[in-house]
């Protein structure tokens, strides 16, 4: 038999009877730090993770808000008599500027004494531009209707495309030809629209012709001739006077600037890598710098390429040109967005790509 005079240990700190001496604990981290110095490695990973996800699932792109602005000029050289004050609503025909035109106020040029333009001339200059807007509303009407035969072609070789009779060179000719006659249109329908600001800028008063027994006061006793006037071409608001009463103008000088009241529209700068964006239809949300958000939707292309403002890109990043759509908001912008060239985001919804 054997015997075991070892006693079993009664503690950790006592054997055989003998007291054990440890070293002093180390100190130990708490478990809150461990998780800090974790997150503090993943956290750059993750960031970036979130921005790729947000750069692929949606699109920003910098956009301004665009409202229609249009610059009288002065039909006739004259003293100003009368200009629209910053901010006053204007109705279409509206005077914006009036000119005194007297034989005193007009100065003579040093080398020949001015003629004055015979009264002939006038009907003969409104004939014309009546002709020339006769002409330009025939040229916007046939290529609306060259838009719509196209858009009837592209349908209808989409749906050869779906059934396997088409290839897909042929249906992206067609779409191209269709953007081809939605700029032809967009062109047809500016000139029309500049042709009807040119003609309300010219005077359409005509002098009625005088009878021939009726005398004509004399020269030093004739009232001023009625003043010419430059009158709005639309319902807008002024926005900055470029004369004040009392000036000199010469015909042809830009006189005031005018903006046309109504919902503005959005241009957004897509960059060529993101031109599935750029249709009409696609939807979008607009971030404002003061945090709100409107949604809106693609209502049209400019058919030609732009760089986006240079205080909307990075220094260090190329300004190569953009496809500007042109973005409509579903609802009405509050009023302190409608300011003439107002940055913003344009925030995309995601559309996949043909490689996805």
């Amino acid at each position: 038999m054997k015997i075991n005079f070892d006693a079993p240990p009664t503690s950790a700190q006592e054997t055989n009877g003998l007291e054990v001496r440890y070293a002093a604990a180390k100190r130990r981290v708490p478990r809150w730090r461990w998780y800090l110095l974790l997150a503090m490695v993943l956290v750059a990973p993750a960031y970036l993770l979130v921005r790729f996800g947000i750069a692929y699932w949606w699109v920003s792109t910098p956009a301004q808000v665009v409202l229609e602005q249009a610059t009288l000029r002065a039909p006739a050289a004259g003293r100003v008599a009368f200009v629209a004050a910053t901010g006053a609503p204007l109705e279409p025909g509206q005077p914006v500027m009036a000119l005194e035109r007297t034989p005193t106020d007009t100065p003579a040029p040093p080398a020949a004494t001015p003629s004055p333009t015979p009264h002939a001339q006038e009907p003969a200059q409104a004939q014309a531009h009546t002709a020339r807007l006769a002409l330009l509303t025939e040229a916007e009407r046939l290529a609306s209707r060259r838009l719509a035969i196209q858009q009837e072609r592209l349908h209808t070789m989409q749906g050869l495309r779906e059934q396997g009779a088409a290839t897909r060179q042929e249906v992206d000719n067609l779409r191209f030809q269709v953007l081809q006659a939605e700029a032809d249109l967009s062109r047809a329908r500016a000139d029309v629209r500049e042709q009807r600001m040119l003609m309300a800028r010219v005077p359409a008063a005509m002098p009625a012709p005088a009878a021939p027994a009726t005398p004509q006061p004399p020269a030093d006793e004739a009232a001023p001739a009625q003043p010419g006037t430059a009158l709005a071409p639309f319902a807008a608001t002024a926005v900055q006077a470029l004369v004040r009463p009392g000036d000199w103008v010469a015909q042809g000088a830009e006189v005031a600037v005018l903006q046309r009241r109504g919902e503005p529209l959005v241009h957004a700068y897509l960059p060529p890598d993101k031109a599935r964006y750029a249709q009409v239809g696609r939807m979008a949300t607009l971030h404002f710098m003061d945090g709100g958000k409107v949604r809106a939707k693609v209502v049209r292309l400019m058919m030609e390429a732009q760089s986006p403002p240079a205080d909307r890109v990075s220094p260090l990043t190329p300004r190569t040109p953009s496809i500007v759509v042109k973005l409509q908001a579903l609802e009405p912008l509050p009023a302190p967005y409608h300011i003439h060239q107002l940055p913003l985001d344009v925030r995309f919804d995601w559309v996949a790509s043909r490689w996805f």
